[in-house]
């Protein structure tokens, strides 16, 4: 039986394109010292991720532009050590990663299920991968690299970004950079997100489809990862009360955001969130849904009845942000009513990353080892079940239904 155009074959995955690139004298000379002149370029299934990139709009020919520019072939070959490289495009719609040959392995398999994940769940808050390539400079060694969706793509400042999987302990303490700013971990996230109870709902129950995918895929020690921006704040000025309790925030809380701000283009934005937020908040409610006893659809697919524009989770959320504070083990310390917490009104960017990893033998040395000194439940390395459920735990506890 033959395949549709939109369908996948096992040909396309094993199928590979690879290109020798070689600048001409001209470009040579008008590079700057050290820039890469000559390299064996490898694309991974190429119609898998286009197809990916046409649910997402996204033209092949402007990809691949921003992905061969001569800056980021510099900085991919650069790199000393695979899955240690985490870099933006020059547009900041892309994110590149380097990864070792045993996760790319892992990507190609998954490919069919992921592909056919998007196109089911529009409102997937897994990150949205448009390619894995090879690049291989004269005299250099081979780098593999994933390119995602920037999830934190914005004209906002993120005041705070998180790295969380939910594994409290045995992580390694040391935080990892994003544009110049700490990835946060679990033991210093000091706040607890408050969502519209339907909201909530909705994010919970598409968060559940996508663990099952990566459970059933045997994938584990992804995580979340989050910014967090205050509603009203802007760079060297922060005077903003959420209308729940009226408190101030502090000047302390927030970290300097190297992105410069604009504050009439924020403001517009802001105007146009919460008018978003509104529409959205009328669909979520049932006023405008007729639900379909014959099939289950996610918030997305419910959103796309009403609007032309797909909604994700994930981008520009609105939350109210309640601040907390754990002990060492990191468990929350008091259980007082929100609502004489510190609170901000906040929009939320997150997505689900780093989905490379499976359960392999190194990972198995890992949990045995882990196991005689801490938790092993609490450890990062754990199988996909316990992984996904853990992580779901954890998800479920830090967006909070706000009843008030």
């Amino acid at each position: 039986m033959a395949l549709s155009d939109n369908e996948l074959s096992a040909a396309d995955l094993t199928e590979t394109q690879s290109n020798w690139i070689q600048y001409s004298k001209q470009h040579c000379n008008n590079l700057p010292p050290g820039s890469v002149t000559g390299f064996e370029w490898k694309d991974y299934c190429p119609k898998a991720f286009r197809l990916i990139q046409e649910l997402e709009n996204i033209d092949n020919d402007d990809y691949m532009m921003v992905v061969c520019s001569d800056e980021t072939i510099k900085k991919v070959c650069s790199t000393v050590r695979p899955g240690n490289m985490f870099l933006l495009s020059k547009d900041s719609r892309f994110a590149i990663k380097t990864l070792r040959k045993s996760e790319v392995k892992v990507l190609i398999e998954m490919l069919p299920g992921y592909y056919n994940h998007l196109k089911k769940f529009r409102s997937t808050v897994l990150n949205r991968l448009y390619g894995v390539h090879v690049v291989k400079p004269v005299g250099g060694i081979k780098v593999y690299f994933v390119v995602v969706a920037n999830i934190f793509k914005s004209d906002l400042l993120m005041h705070r970004c998180y790295d969380l999987k939910g594994s409290l302990q045995g992580r390694k303490v040391e935080k990892m950079r994003y544009r110049e700013k700490t990835l946060h971990k679990e033991s210093d996230l000091d706040f607890l997100f408050y969502l519209e109870p339907l909201v909530r709902h909705r994010l919970l129950k598409q968060i559940k489809h996508d663990c099952a995918f990566l459970e059933a895929e045997g994938i584990m020690d992804y995580s979340l990862m989050l910014g967090l921006h205050v509603k009203g704040s802007s760079q060297g000025s922060v005077d903003s009360r959420c209308p729940r309790n009226k408190m101030r925030i502090s000047n302390d809380l927030l970290h300097q955001s190297d992105v410069p701000s604009d504050r009439s283009s924020i403001s517009s934005i802001r105007d146009s969130i919460d008018s978003k937020t509104s529409s959205i908040m009328n669909i979520v409610s049932g006023d405008s849904i007729q639900e379909k006893e014959t099939s289950e659809l996610s918030f997305g697919d419910q959103w796309l009845q009403n609007n032309s524009n797909i909604f994700n989770f994930g981008e520009e959320m609105s939350a109210r942000g309640v601040r907390i504070s754990r002990n060492e083990t990191g468990s929350v310390l008091s259980r007082q009513n929100s609502r004489s917490r510190e609170c901000h009104d906040v929009l939320l960017y997150f997505g689900i990353v780093d989905f490379f990893q499976n359960y392999n033998v190194i990972k198995r040395i890992e949990h045995a080892y882990k196991s005689l000194q801490f938790d092993r439940k609490m450890i990062a390395a754990v199988n996909p079940k316990a992984y996904s459920s853990r992580f779901q735990d954890f998800i479920s506890d830090i967006f909070k239904a706000d009843e008030s």
